[in-house]
């Protein structure tokens, strides 16, 4: 793998691999205008990732477009890439869209919710691969930015954290975010560790060019949350200077596989400061 910088101390911290916005006939977001190509005005949105793989992306993603959709916001979630598909009538299902869906009360076909699925459940440029398929960097910024024009405010949310690689390390998730100019919401564990995974993927964030809105801690369970669990966010927001937007609970009737959303939109719009991303 060619890494197109070195990481020195003090030095700038690059996208994830080698990557020229020319080479791969994309806008760069330093140069980037608010409306999209052709000219039609681009809507608010945000970019979320995570701190991991399996911190609540969807779960979140999926929540607080539900609350913006029952207070009559025009929101959106798309899932650009989805690897770990599902295999139902002989159809591919990506689980992420199809619990948008469930939950947010989106009635769009499912190749407006998602462009590109694999079966296998590994990183999307694995994926892709191992299906004997490709990933096309400009399908990705084209579909998302037509979601961003349609609708008021939207939600794309990656895959994993930013340096997930969607096409390759020259086109990885915060490429996308870059491309499309929008602000991050991290989604991070409640546990230990979190200030670390937090503060290192803000950082990364950062040095990238990218502008992190916010962070929400999921998954916190109430019995168990101790001095780590309390500490965290004051930890996080002293270290990051980014508000932590809320700490959702751990919710055991919600799952993503199971299409369960058991009081999930009543217990982020409870839990979450959702009206600052408006």
């Amino acid at each position: 793998m060619v890494w197109g910088h070195h990481l020195l101390p003090g030095g700038p911290l690059p996208f994830c691999g080698g990557f020229s916005y020319r080479e791969q006939g994309l806008q760069n977001p330093a140069t980037a205008q608010s409306s999209a190509p052709g000219g039609g005005l681009m809507g608010k949105g945000y970019l979320v990732t995570g701190t991991d793989t399996g911190v609540g992306k969807t779960v979140i993603t999926a929540a607080l477009v539900g609350v913006w959709r029952r207070r009559g916001i025009d929101a959106l979630a798309v899932k650009p890439v989805q690897s770990g598909a599902v295999m139902q009538d002989g159809q591919l299902i990506p689980e992420d869209a199809a619990f948008y869906r469930r939950a947010a009360g989106l009635s769009l076909p499912m190749d407006e919710l998602n462009l590109y699925r694999f079966e296998p459940a590994v990183s999307p440029h694995l994926a892709a691969q191992l299906s004997g398929e490709s990933i096309a960097p400009g399908r990705v910024v084209d579909f998302c930015r037509q979601a961003l024009q349609k609708h008021h405010l939207t939600l794309v949310e990656g895959a994993g954290g930013l340096c997930v690689p969607l096409s390759g390390p020259e086109f990885t998730v915060a490429h996308l975010a870059g491309e499309l100019s929008l602000p991050l919401l991290v989604v991070a564990r409640p546990g230990l560790g979190s200030i670390n995974h937090t503060v290192l993927t803000v950082a990364y964030a950062r040095n990238a060019g990218l502008a992190v809105a916010g962070i929400i801690i999921n998954g916190q369970k109430q019995e168990e949350a101790g001095p780590t669990e309390m500490n965290n966010p004051l930890v996080i927001e002293a270290m990051t200077g980014v508000r932590v937007l809320g700490i959702v609970p751990y919710l055991p009737a919600v799952s993503v596989e199971e299409g369960r959303t058991g009081g999930l939109l009543d217990a982020v719009e409870q839990a979450v400061a959702w009206r600052e991303l408006l």
